[in-house]
C-alpha cells in the first residue's frame, strides 16, 4: 500500500497531536506544514524542523504552485484562520478537511466556544468535515461533544474540547484512507453562524450588573480564558471614583425561595470562605471567587475600603 500524502495547516496544541498522530503512522506522509507565525499553544515550526519535514510559514493561499508539487492525497485544516480558496481546494485527490470547534451546522465562524457558553448550550464539540469555498459548510464527516456546565469557563471548554476533538481525528482517520466514510449533507436550515465582528472582547467582557443573574455567570464563564483574558467589572468608591478588576471563580445563586431586592452590583454577604455575594438586575446572586486574581476581600481591603461600602458597577 503507497502512503498517503498529507499537508497539514493548523496552529496550538489540537494540530500538534494530530501531526504526532499521522508522523508516527507507516500509511502516512506528512509532505508539508502550513504553520502560524505565532502559536501561543504549539510550534509547529520547530516540530517539522526537528522531524525534517517541509515547512511553509502563513497563509496556504500563498503557496498553491508548491503543495501542487507535493501532490498531496489530503489537506487538513487544524484551527486554522485563513480560508482555503479554490485553487488550493482543487488540488488534493481525496479532499480538504477541516477539524472545526463547533457542532456545525450550529456555531459555524468565529467563536464558537464562547458563543456557546453565552446561548446557555449544555454541550459544545467538534466537527470534521470537507472544505467547500464557504466557511463551514461542507459534508459532515464525524462529529463529537463535550459538556457544558454552569461553572465551565471558555478555557476549559478549549481543552476539554482539544482533547475530544485529537481522539476524534484519530479515530476517523482510519477511514478516511480506506474511503468508507460516508459523509452526510448538513441542514443548513439549521444554520448558526457568527462572523469576526460578532464579538469585541475589549468591550463584551465588561460585566453589566443589571442583566440577570443567567446572562452574567455566562458572560464571566464565556470571557474567562486564562492566563489572557477575563472579565472586567468597574468597583464604585466611597470617594465616588471608579475602580476596575478581573472577576475569576464565580458561581450563580438563582434557587432561593424569594429574590434579592437590593440594587444590583450591591454586596449582600460575605461568605466564611471569604467570596463576596452579589445582587444582580434580576434578585439573583453571583458569589465571586477572585478579584484582580486575588481573594476578594484583600482586594477590596487594598484598596482603603470594606464590603460596605463599595459597589459593583
Amino acid at each position: 500500500m503507497m502512503k498517503k500524502r498529507v499537508v497539514i495547516c493548523g496552529e496550538k496544541w489540537i494540530t500538534e497531536q494530530c501531526l504526532e498522530f499521522l508522523y508516527n503512522r507507516k500509511d502516512t506522509e506528512i509532505c508539508a506544514i502550513v504553520a502560524a507565525p505565532k502559536d501561543w499553544q504549539a510550534d509547529l515550526i520547530s516540530f517539522g524542523a526537528k522531524r525534517r519535514l517541509k515547512v511553509f510559514v502563513g497563509n496556504i493561499n500563498d503557496y498553491v504552485d508548491e503543495i501542487e508539487l507535493l501532490q498531496p492525497d489530503f489537506i487538513f485544516s487544524i484551527q486554522y484562520r485563513p480560508l482555503l480558496k479554490s485553487a488550493i481546494l482543487n488540488l488534493p485527490t481525496s479532499g480538504c478537511i477541516n477539524l472545526h470547534f463547533g457542532l456545525l451546522p450550529r456555531y459555524g465562524g468565529c467563536y464558537p466556544i464562547a458563543w456557546s457558553i453565552l446561548n446557555g448550550e449544555k454541550q459544545a464539540g467538534s466537527t470534521l468535515h470537507y472544505m467547500v469555498e464557504k466557511f463551514d459548510e461542507g459534508d459532515i464527516i464525524a462529529q463529537t461533544s463535550v459538556p457544558i456546565k454552569e461553572e465551565t469557563t471558555a478555557r476549559e471548554l478549549f481543552d476539554s474540547m482539544s482533547l475530544a476533538a485529537a481522539k476524534l481525528f484519530a479515530e476517523t482517520y482510519p477511514s478516511l484512507l480506506e474511503g468508507t466514510v460516508k459523509a452526510s449533507s448538513q441542514d443548513m436550515s439549521r444554520k448558526l453562524y457568527y462572523d469576526n465582528d460578532s464579538i469585541d472582547f475589549n468591550r463584551d467582557r465588561v460585566i453589566d450588573w443589571t442583566r440577570t443573574g443567567d446572562e452574567i455567570q455566562r458572560r464571566i464563564c464565556a470571557f474567562s480564558f486564562e492566563p489572557f483574558q477575563l472579565p472586567l467589572t468597574s468597583l464604585h468608591l466611597p470617594d465616588g471614583n471608579q475602580s476596575q478588576a478581573t472577576v475569576a471563580k464565580s458561581r450563580l445563586h438563582n434557587n432561593h425561595s424569594s429574590k434579592y431586592s437590593g440594587k444590583a452590583g450591591h454586596i449582600t454577604e460575605v461568605t466564611d470562605s471569604g467570596r463576596l455575594m452579589v445582587t444582580t438586575g434580576n434578585g439573583d446572586l453571583i458569589e465571586i471567587g477572585l478579584l484582580n486574581n486575588q481573594p476578594p476581600l484583600e482586594h477590596i481591603e487594598s484598596l482603603a475600603c470594606t464590603p460596605d461600602n463599595i459597589t459593583f458597577m
